[in-house]
């Protein structure tokens, strides 16, 4: 009974994500997935009625070693199919499905992570870290700041009471910053802190360009904000869908995976000088507190936070959400390392230019409270990989939370623990940003 109960318990959950794998689910015996060495770790299988008996379980080390796999025959219910002890550190995910498929949709995934405090990145950061990013901003500050804005289009009924701006600010190499800002019309001298969003990886999706009525709800956040919603390639705002669809096209088509010749050649070095562009001129606002700047961005968003976290002092909080970029050598120490992959497979080719570049090297410098999320089932941005950056960062004030069952994106998550996922993780990370901005 107890067991038809779940089942049902599970179905009835909003559906908010793509189709999962229906013939069973797989549990823990920690509800974190956090193991230490001389754990036990257990895996249940929840088997539906629909399920086909006969089933293949994998288990896959570090995601880049298959070190257990075997056919089960399960009849409906929970059965613990798996029980191990942890003999030393490492990232491990558990699936069940049919024999012999790669889809995610026809099995079930759940991962777990073994004394995380003990990953370290890949590359070590360079002794001259810190004097190669002066260099680069110093250079960039040597063109004058000069910002110019224009009122935002109405995009939203939400726009009475805030000044709502789209920002381009000229840069001596590349695109220039381009952003919507928006803040409160009538916030008081030095009262509100900045809040900057950065976007993950793309061109031409919508989750790759600004927008104002984001940037509305982020100005909405804690007690009020100063919110930059910026792009991160300098592409004009608010174009017609072909726009953006001839840059992926043309231009920055494959941008992540350009052959590097040279320091300085590297796509990300612009990426991430513009938003220090953008906190030079935001930092001139009357309406800032003085004090707070606040970052937080969701894979390659996250790797712009946290590298902005670490190149700029001035940075300090940044919520990091699946944070790519973050220790992409993680192959070096036998780990399948993270986004992007171009660089991922062979750290060795560029070992002397991408440690300027990684955020788990560039958080070595920064002080800025920080929140990490990493999914243990993913395999874009590997948690190992998010432990590893997490661990080299300097600051004394920094938080982790991991999950269990979630893949790179929350899209993509088996939509039976969504809602779990939004109370364990969504909501302390929501509730840590917005208690700063108070």
């Amino acid at each position: 009974m107890k067991i038809r109960s779940l089942i049902i318990a599970l179905l009835l959950l909003p559906i908010v994500c793509q189709a999962q794998y229906k013939g069973a689910i797989l549990e823990l015996n920690s509800k974190t997935g956090v193991y230490q060495v001389g754990d036990s770790i257990k895996v249940w299988a929840v088997v539906f009625p629909e399920c086909s008996p006969k089933l293949e379980f994998t288990v896959q080390e570090n995601m880049n070693k298959v070190i257990s796999q075997k056919c089960l025959t399960l009849d409906e219910g929970k059965h613990l199919i798996y029980a191990g002890l942890c003999n030393a550190p490492a990232h491990y995910v558990y699936s069940v499905g049919l024999s012999g498929t790669e889809k995610a949709n026809e099995k079930s995934m759940v991962g777990a992570i073994v004394s995380p405090e003990s990953f370290t990145p890949g590359y070590a950061p360079p002794k001259d870290l810190r004097k190669f990013w002066n260099k680069q901003i110093a250079k960039m500050r040597r063109m004058p700041l000069k910002a110019q804005c224009k009122p935002a289009p109405q995009e939203s009924t939400d726009q009475n009471g805030f000044t709502c701006v789209d920002l381009e600010i000229p840069m001596p190499e590349g695109n220039p910053v381009r952003a919507y800002l928006v803040y409160p019309s009538d916030a008081q001298t030095k009262s509100l802190p900045i809040l900057i969003r950065a976007h993950a990886a793309g061109v031409k999706g919508k989750w790759c360009q600004s927008s104002v009525d984001q940037a509305i709800k982020d100005a909405k956040r804690g007690g009020g904000a100063i919110a930059l919603d910026i792009n991160a390639h300098g592409m004009l705002n608010g174009q017609p869908q072909s726009y953006y669809d001839n840059l992926d096209s043309g231009e920055l088509k494959d941008y992540f995976g350009r052959e590097i010749t040279g320091h300085e050649d590297f796509y990300f070095r612009l990426m991430y000088l513009r938003l220090v562009r953008a906190i030079d001129y935001l930092v001139t606002l009357p309406q800032w507190d003085g004090e707070r700047i606040a970052i937080m961005g969701e894979s390659q968003g996250g790797a712009q936070a946290a590298a902005l976290a670490g190149i700029d002092p001035r940075v300090t909080a940044a919520s990091l959400r699946v944070p790519a970029f973050v220790d992409v050598a993680g192959k070096l120490n036998g780990r399948k390392g993270s986004w992007p992959r171009a660089y991922q497979n062979d750290p060795q080719k560029y070992a002397d230019i991408l440690p300027y570049y990684d955020a788990a090297c560039l958080l070595t410098m920064s002080e800025a409270a920080l929140f990490f999320e990493a999914g243990l089932i993913d395999y874009t941005c590997p948690p190992a990989c998010v432990a590893a950056g997490y661990n080299s960062a300097k600051s004394s004030n920094k938080t982790i939370f991991f999950f269990t069952h979630r893949p790179h994106t929350t899209k993509a998550m088996d939509q039976r623990f969504y809602q779990r996922w939004r109370e364990d993780v969504m909501t302390p990370r929501e509730n840590w940003l917005n208690d700063y901005l108070k």
